[in-house]
């Protein structure tokens, strides 16, 4: 992907144009691979920090229950059999009705939680401590909770351990949820982005390059390709007869023909090369990389292309034809217009000499074209 100069836009926004123009998914993906360390399409796991309170405090089970927002994509726990998992969850529910650190020597002798199916059966849940989870400014998002299967209690340094791996497990889960905030935050800059530039350089209606941003790019092929001594093409084509198609079909139908011939156009040529819809039903393609006789061979292959559309209206099917003028520019142009001008005298003269034709004009030489001849049962048909 090439940089242009910076364009400014309304409201005083910047846009690096490039080309091929950004594609959202692409980006995106991007994104998510460049900060999979702050959201992971995946639960977060900090299992270790579990594990660490698990070893501090020679508790067999920890687990972090926490509110809905944030048990979808965050997990701590150590020691939980998969089968218990979700009866240990709904169980440690209740340590978010405490505000601050506590411990339960023995659940079965304790009424609100003797009939609990946690203490009644599996995991068989005597001892039960918790400490809060919350964020800075102290709003409670879930607790830290210690279990064991046997009574026991907490001394007050151990309390205290329990309560500092609480407000590092709160730390970690803070900085993977405003990590998760800033990458939704990137994509949907990057989603602004890739649409401010569809604004910018394409038209609305076909997503070829507008008129301003085919003549930006195309100057910059040119300079390219005179730096390097490389060789650069030119097209311009146009639907013959189009105005009958508007008047016999309807403009929507019409609509619908230039829509797909630059759908067309676009999945017959390479992502570097340069289409433009310039006005109308006209359009230019800019071949970096491509002398005249392969641009000449495509043009062909987009002439045949095009004569094989099917098109339905209410009046009826219909198909359309395509005529092109192929130039290049000369080592002494600066620009493309020059090349452009040649290409498009050479798509009028394959009006004149009957349409559906491809014709090339060289440089210093207007006069004399290259035809690319039809069958002769073609040129019958098509010349009307």
């Amino acid at each position: 992907m090439h940089n242009t100069p910076v364009t400014k836009l309304s409201g005083g926004t910047f846009l690096m144009l490039t080309y091929p123009p950004p594609r959202f998914e692409q980006q995106k993906s991007e994104v998510l691979q460049r900060y999979r360390i702050l959201k992971s399409e995946s639960v977060h796991d900090a299992s270790h920090i579990a594990r660490t309170a698990s070893l501090a405090l020679n508790a067999p089970i920890v687990i972090a229950t926490l509110n809905e927002r944030y048990r979808h994509w965050y997990r701590a726990a150590h020691g939980v059999n998969a089968l218990d998992f979700n009866t240990l969850e709904m169980f440690c529910a209740h340590a978010n009705l405490s505000d601050e650190a506590f411990a339960v020597t023995d659940a079965r002798l304790e009424p609100y939680f003797a009939r609990e199916p946690a203490v009644m059966g599996a995991p068989n849940v005597v001892f039960f401590a918790g400490a809060p989870l919350s964020d800075p400014e102290g709003k409670r998002f879930g607790t830290l909770c210690l279990i064991d299967n046997q009574p026991r209690s907490l001394a007050p340094a151990q309390t205290e351990i329990l309560k500092s791996m609480a407000d590092i497990l709160s730390q970690d889960i803070c900085v993977h949820s405003a990590g998760r905030y800033a990458v939704q935050d990137l994509i949907n800059a990057e989603e602004d982005r890739c649409a401010l530039y569809e604004l910018a350089v394409t038209d609305p209606m076909t997503k070829a390059l507008n008129r301003r941003a085919f003549f930006r790019f195309a100057e910059r092929e040119v300079q390219r390709a005179q730096r390097h001594g490389h060789p650069l093409s030119v097209l311009m084509f146009d639907i013959d007869h189009f105005k009958k198609v508007n008047d016999v079909h309807g403009h929507a139908a019409g609509d619908q023909v230039i829509v797909a011939l630059s759908r067309l156009v676009t999945e017959c040529v390479r992502e570097a090369d340069l289409l433009g819809r310039l006005g109308g039903e006209e359009f230019g393609l800019i071949l970096p990389e491509t002398n005249v006789d392969a641009a000449l061979t495509l043009a062909n292959r987009l002439r045949e292309a095009v004569r094989k559309l099917r098109f339905n209206s209410p009046e009826g099917e219909f198909s359309v034809t395509i005529s092109l003028g192929v130039s290049r520019p000369e080592q002494a142009e600066a620009d493309i217009h020059a090349a452009l001008d040649r290409a498009d005298k050479g798509l009028y003269r394959a009006k004149r000499l009957g349409r559906n034709r491809a014709e090339l004009v060289p440089p210093g030489d207007i006069e004399t074209a290259t035809i690319i001849p039809l069958p002769f049962s073609e040129r019958a048909s098509d010349a009307a």
